[in-house]
């Protein structure tokens, strides 16, 4: 595939803004800076290269967003803060103790039915305010299913609105028993399981808080949400210096003995509380892992396999639908504008940051509504620092980007850095994605 950039140029009151190309076997994948994208043969770029475009494909051109005349609004302009989703932490306490915790568990709290209401009434207060009629909340921790009553109180108290709510829950599976698995389908609870690879994988990074493995309890928790949901359940590989090497064994493991069908493959950061460090990849790796995945997912597909993973698919779709669906790598980092979380106390703060107090954005209390709170924050703490590289200003891949995950930074002391697990991550996956749009096998 070849690689190359059309620079902007202007006709009358036509405006091409330039893009980055990319072609292969005569098509031609145009990408421009905010992230819209369009296909031509061989003809239809020879006209645009010598800047000679009909006036239908000039209309194509602004109707996809690489090009503009006077009047015309591309796209629906979305607010600077927006929240959409929202996350609990319900307890503090976790029977696993995984090697790449990045939580700072100095007690084993749960919050209190009272603070709980509390967040669910500013929550919904929220949403009529601002006429928002969807939302996606998470119930977080520790592990959240020790705190199942709580669930359950989240349930009943939307039960009784007007709001559309989706609650998530990403569990370790070790307490599922076939009673709890059918309260959570009955509760219409998104499912997603921690599970690290083949059971000897998963076990050196993922063992009980007693030291004992944690495999079989987890491989029999996903059978009983099976019974249930069938293939509706997803979930989260973390991929450390440990496993990142056995792709096919752990693809393996999850297509033809668990019967996933989805999982997402987040490559661990790490962290002052972690036990063991040194469990990230370098970009060398990240390389090596990333083309090994996108080989392995294309080789399974042929042999008729059911099986996606979340963060290439996201990925895809940043591609050919701009959909903006992901608040973490769909346009940057959105924690904050997009997405925030509640502590114990009913303190506001950014994506996943409860552990640092300096972080927070405000409370529950306080009279401000969360984008007045959210402006604020942005000129004083460091989470919203931006990003950016000398190797940014020429990158195809920054408006997906915007300089990685603000989190991320914040646990390695890296603020105002770009995030370079995202950047090597972007830079292997999206062009191998564009390769396979220019030769038919997405769409």
């Amino acid at each position: 595939m070849k690689e190359g950039y059309l620079e902007a140029y202007r006709i009358g009151n036509f405006f091409f803004g330039g893009c980055h190309l990319f072609s292969d076997n005569g098509c031609h994948f145009m990408l421009s800076a905010n992230g819209c994208v369009m296909i031509v043969d061989d003809e239809l770029l020879e006209s645009i290269r010598k800047q000679k475009p009909s006036e239908e494909l000039q209309f194509k051109l602004v109707q996809h967003g690489l090009a503009s005349v006077p009047g015309k609004q591309m796209f629906r302009c979305e607010k600077e803060v927006e929240v959409r989703y929202f996350i609990i932490d319900l307890t503090k306490h976790c029977n696993f103790d995984c090697i790449y915790c990045f939580r700072n568990f100095h007690n084993t709290d749960t919050i209190s039915f009272d603070v709980l209401e509390k967040i669910l009434q500013y929550i919904l207060n929220y949403c009529h305010k601002e006429s928002v009629s969807r939302i996606g909340l998470q119930m977080w921790g520790g592990e959240p299913l020790l705190a199942l009553d709580r669930i359950e109180f989240v349930v009943d108290f939307f039960k009784h609105t007007s709001l559309s709510v989706t609650i998530d829950i990403e569990t370790n599976a070790s307490l599922i028993t076939d009673e709890i698995a059918k309260k959570l389908f009955n509760w219409e609870i998104h499912i997603g399981i921690s599970m690290d690879g083949t059971p000897e994988l998963h076990n050196r990074q993922r063992r009980m808080v007693s030291g004992k493995p944690s495999a079989e309890v987890v491989e029999r928790g996903i059978r009983n949400l099976q019974k249930y949901y069938g293939e509706d359940i997803g979930g989260i590989t973390v991929v450390t210096k440990h496993n990142y090497k056995y792709v096919k064994e752990i693809l393996d493991y999850f297509i033809y003995t668990l019967h996933l069908t989805s999982m997402k493959f987040n490559l661990v950061r790490d962290n002052d509380h972690a036990p063991e460090q040194k469990l990230a990849l370098d970009e060398k790796d990240v390389f090596w892992f990333a083309n090994e995945l996108m080989d392995y997912l294309q080789a399974y597909r042929c042999l008729g396999a059911n099986f996606s993973e979340g963060n290439i698919e996201v990925r895809a779709k940043n591609l050919l639908q701009r959909s903006n669906m992901s608040c973490c790598i769909s346009h940057g980092c959105q924690g904050g504008r997009k997405m925030v979380s509640f502590d114990h106390e009913g303190n506001i703060f950014p994506c996943e940051m409860i552990d640092f107090p300096e972080e927070k954005i405000g409370s529950i209390y306080e009279k401000d509504s969360i984008e007045i709170m959210v402006n604020k924050a942005v000129q004083q703490n460091k989470f919203f620092l931006s990003k950016k590289d000398e190797r940014c200003k020429e990158c195809p891949w920054w408006y997906y980007c915007q300089g990685g995950c603000s989190s991320r930074n914040r646990y390695l002391n890296r603020d105002g850095q770009i995030d370079e697990v995202e950047c090597a991550l972007n830079r292997s996956i999206y062009p191998r994605l564009i390769q396979e749009i220019l030769n038919g096998n997405i769409s």
